[in-house]
């Protein structure tokens, strides 16, 4: 079916204002948040609900016409984008985005996929509630996509990932069909759990619709600190001994290397160091209350100063911009390495016992290919969440990208040997799906193949994606 005439139909579903084709205005929803990709979509569809979300699917499924979901198009592996020229509509969600309804007896909330991550949690903080998931990209992801890639962050530690509250979803089908799985009932022993085939399924296997997700009542207060520490060793074991006292209390702990604070001051994201001395790492933390908090950090000084053998020195922030200060160091120091020229970014989870060998022999490894590259680990220690990234060496007068992916194949290769996952938030898109068919266990991927074919046998959800069919 010809280019002109797929628009011309999609325009009587939508409304002409609500289709973009000018290759132009199309850029940046074809345009990847990396960089990386930039094929030619046919256009953008803008749906305002469900039901004109059905119709563009059976339109598309009856013709073969290839639809990518789109939310905040903030991806970090080409999840949200065309994986070849003039092959897909993509269909964004920015304009489903109401917050349908808040159950404060029942502590979930109703949302459509369209809804800002910041924007739900906002509306539940005044409601004195509060919605865990936290992002650097919250200001512009959507709720459609986070569940789609099973998104993490930086709280995962205590919440658990975006999967772990989800209470239903409604899903449209690649033929059209409405599965509803929304329920307020906390036990549901009826068979298979179905939501979650569709949450870390990147839009492969459904358009998502609406989602019932949990909520939690909001801490009394926040206690934050950060300590220091000789190696990056040092922070593993110490943490290990604090998450044993306060368990649950820990909402965040954050490994942060000695590179990141000098290349944030160095591009005027902080105006000096946190410690009056040099130290090689940094574990920041993030404790939710909900007790009175100067008590807690009574207790909290009490059984710290039996560990400070353990750690260098500790800051207390005393004042809330202080708190915000030090966390906004936490968003920055993203943006301070992407100043330094050409970087590739690994998404990993290690186990903590696992961690501190892996990342010696990888940085080992990895200067061997490159001497002098510029090793910037850092992330969600609690979970064994860490972005082992790497940033060219100074002054360098080669193409580092040349490199990229036998960097990837060096520390998958590790992490594969120490027992970790080489993508632990971001997914899988395009950009992972080589690493997919080698680490992945083969009758697990030949089963995601399997429910992929059920659900979309003409493969019209995100094709390219995750996995290729042939």
């Amino acid at each position: 079916m010809k280019k002109e005439k797929i628009i011309k139909e999609l325009e009587k579903i939508v409304n002409s204002k609500n289709i973009i084709f000018d290759e132009n205005e199309l850029e940046i929803y074809n345009k990847d948040w990396r960089g990386f990709y930039n094929y030619k979509s046919i256009c953008v569809i803008f749906p305002k609900n469900k039901s004109e979300i059905i119709k563009i699917v059976k339109f598309c499924n009856k013709r073969n016409i290839k639809i990518v979901p789109q939310a905040g198009n903030t991806s970090l592996t080409g999840a949200s984008v065309p994986s070849q020229d003039d092959y897909e509509i993509i269909l964004n969600f920015k304009k489903i985005n109401k917050i349908i309804s808040l159950d404060k007896d029942n502590l979930l909330v109703t949302v459509e996929p369209g809804v800002i991550l910041d924007n739900l949690k906002k509306f539940v903080e005044k409601n004195n509630f509060y919605f865990p998931l936290g992002l650097s990209s919250s200001g512009s992801c959507q709720i459609g996509g986070n569940i789609g890639t099973n998104a993490g962050g930086i709280n995962a530690l205590k919440y658990g990932s975006i999967r772990e509250n989800i209470q239903g979803l409604e899903v449209v089908l690649a033929d059209g069909s409405l599965i509803n799985t929304i329920s307020t009932n906390k036990k549901n022993n009826t068979g298979y759990d179905i939501k979650n085939i569709f949450c870390g399924s990147e839009g492969t296997l459904g358009i998502i619709t609406k989602a019932l997700l949990k909520i939690y009542p909001k801490p009394e207060d926040y206690f934050h600190c950060m300590f220091s520490f000789k190696e990056s060793k040092d922070t593993i074991i110490f943490f290990k001994k604090l998450s044993r006292i306060f368990n649950s209390k820990i909402e965040s702990a954050e490994i942060i290397p000695k590179i990141a604070i000098n290349l944030t001051i160095k591009h005027g994201f902080l105006n000096k160091k946190f410690f009056n001395k040099d130290y090689e790492s940094f574990l920041m933390c993030k404790f939710s209350l909900f007790e009175n908090k100067n008590l807690f950090q009574k207790m909290f000084e009490e059984k710290i100063n039996k560990l400070n053998h353990l750690f260098e020195d500790i800051i207390i922030p005393y004042s809330i911009q202080q708190e915000k200060d030090m966390w906004k160091f936490r968003d920055d120091l993203v943006e301070a390495y992407k100043l330094e020229g050409n970087y590739i970014t690994n998404d990993i989870s290690i186990p903590l016992n696992n961690m501190n060998d892996f990342t010696n022999e990888a940085s080992a490894k990895i200067n061997e290919l490159v001497s002098n590259s510029r090793i910037y680990s850092f992330g969600h220690l609690g979970d064994g969440n860490i972005h082992f990234n790497i940033i060219e060496p100074i002054n360098y007068s080669d193409n580092f990208n040349k490199y990229r992916n036998k960097i990837y194949e060096i520390v998958n290769d590790l992490v594969y040997k120490y027992e970790g996952s080489f993508s632990a938030e971001h997914g899988i898109g395009m950009i992972k799906k080589r690493s997919l068919l080698k680490y992945k266990d083969k009758n697990e991927l030949l089963l995601m193949k399997k429910i992929k074919k059920t659900l979309d046998p003409k493969n019209i959800f995100n094709p390219g994606k995750i996995f290729d069919l042939n």
